[in-house]
């Protein structure tokens, strides 16, 4: 006889992480996993501190940046036009997710690491004024953006969004771009921070696996998994050289970083 098992993540008040399961047979049971989960880490990177956060978030402390990648706002509407039933609500969640970011580092700057946007049928009015609220509210925090290849779809973004963008920028010694590389030997000694592959990794064995946001660490790239509400994922195998930092329920599982 086939079991079809539910399972979601969640956390004991000691922090121990628990996988809470749930049969057809109408049977709760936990699967205790071992590890510690943080809100953030710090690496060296280049010449810059950057600190992984939990929320799939990086900031340049030194710099009082925040970077973000992949928000695909508009996604919602690009589904419903496409004929896909998908909820409201996803915009406003992403962007409140951002607002607590900015508010729990103290950033002065937010940098989001290309895809603002999903395609053409995204900039509905709604996301266009729901995005212009938020900036209002967000008016003393400076925002760029290095444009992606989602984001070709808009020629120019609108005025009120108070939104500088480019091909790219740099902070120090690093890179700041969309698409990153975990080729070593082409970047030769150069560093870079982007986004692009909305990386996700697979956790625990058999029953106990699950697949998560990670952030992809090499000694000269660093990727970061796609920030919102709304962003799927592509899973990565594992390569030589590459360090991958589990994210789950606002917390990044520390002792599951995989080498």
């Amino acid at each position: 006889m086939i079991v079809r098992t539910t399972c979601t993540l969640g956390l004991d008040a000691d922090g121990t992480i628990v996988l809470r399961c749930f049969n057809r047979q109408l049977f709760w049971f936990n699967v205790v996993m071992t590890g510690t989960l943080d809100s953030k880490i710090e690496i060296k990177f280049g010449d810059q501190r950057v600190q992984l956060r939990g929320d799939g978030s990086a900031f340049l402390p030194d710099e009082h940046i925040l970077l973000v990648a992949d928000l695909h706002l508009g996604k919602d509407a690009s589904f419903r036009f496409a004929g896909v039933p998908v909820p409201s609500g996803i915009n406003a969640g992403t962007l409140d997710l951002l607002s607590k970011s900015i508010e729990s580092c103290g950033s002065e700057k937010v940098i989001v690491l290309g895809d603002m946007i999903h395609d053409g049928n995204s900039m509905t009015p709604d996301l266009v004024q729901q995005f212009s609220n938020w900036r209002t509210i967000h008016s003393n925090v400076g925002l760029s953006l290095v444009r992606g290849n989602h984001d070709r779809y808009v020629d120019s973004f609108p005025e009120p969004w108070q939104l500088k963008e480019s091909a790219s920028m740099k902070v120090g010694s690093v890179d700041l771009v969309h698409e990153t590389t975990i080729d070593v030997d082409s970047l030769a000694g150069k560093f870079q921070i982007g986004g692009h592959w909305h990386p996700v990794i697979s956790v625990g064995r058999g029953a106990d696996e699950m697949r998560v946001p990670c952030f992809v660490a090499t000694e000269n790239s660093l990727t970061l998994p796609a920030f919102g509400e709304f962003k799927g994922g592509m899973k990565q195998r594992k390569v030589r050289g590459c360090t991958y930092y589990p994210v789950c329920d606002g917390k990044i599982w520390v002792d599951r970083a995989v080498r």
